[in-house]
């Protein structure tokens, strides 16, 4: 007896630990095109809002590409950024225009979810307006982007290929929505089979 009440619980606790697990939904409903999403540059180790955030133009060009995201963003006093970093790797420089510099380097698009630590460079020059003394100084900064409207369709696209993907976008949700459905027809019906084994034991423990 208390053979087949163990089984159970076991069968049981595997059960609900499967169907509550938290599901990844970023990377599985973005589709393809091209997005302007807003963002935010943080400190490197609290939420406060970094000194750096006023040189980084709003919003920056998110495009998904098979899972894959290239982040487009553009930088103002770009003659003061001597550096620019992510993941330790340098970015891109994509474009510069007077005092602006565009960047982009690519990740996963589940890890725009998270923040994204970038290093840089700074140095003001000595007799710079605010800060006459100059500054020279390595920073860290987290790229805080604001995703959480691509994952049901939104995000405003920048090209036709990219209001195409719009389209997708709109039905992409609904692959979603039904994934759990395959997922927890799969687990009942693994129950169940676990609890006709239960069954069958039940006479050799009787």
């Amino acid at each position: 007896m208390k053979k087949r009440f163990s089984l159970s619980a076991v069968v049981t606790v595997l059960v609900l630990t499967l169907v509550f697990a938290p599901v990844d939904q970023a990377s599985a409903q973005i589709a393809d095109g091209t997005y302007q999403v807003s963002y935010e540059m943080k400190e490197a180790n609290n939420n406060n809002t970094s000194i750096a955030d006023g040189y980084f133009q709003k919003p920056a060009t998110v495009t998904v590409s098979g899972g894959t995201a290239t982040v487009q963003f553009t930088v103002t006093s770009a003659d003061m950024v001597k550096g620019l970093s992510v993941s330790g790797s340098s970015m891109n420089v994509v474009g510069e225009s007077g005092d602006t510099r565009t960047y982009s380097f690519q990740t996963s698009v589940s890890n725009l979810s998270n923040p994204v630590s970038m290093g840089m460079h700074i140095i003001v020059p000595k007799g710079t307006p605010g800060l006459e003394a100059g500054y020279d100084r390595q920073h860290t900064a987290r790229a805080i982007f604001n995703v959480s409207g691509l994952s049901s369709g939104g995000g405003e696209n920048n090209n036709e290929e990219a209001a195409g993907s719009t389209d997708k976008n709109a039905e992409n949700p609904k692959t979603g929505d039904d994934s759990p459905i395959v997922l927890y027809t799969i687990l009942l019906v693994g129950a169940a089979g676990a609890f006709v084994f239960v069954r069958k034991l039940r006479p050799a423990n009787d």
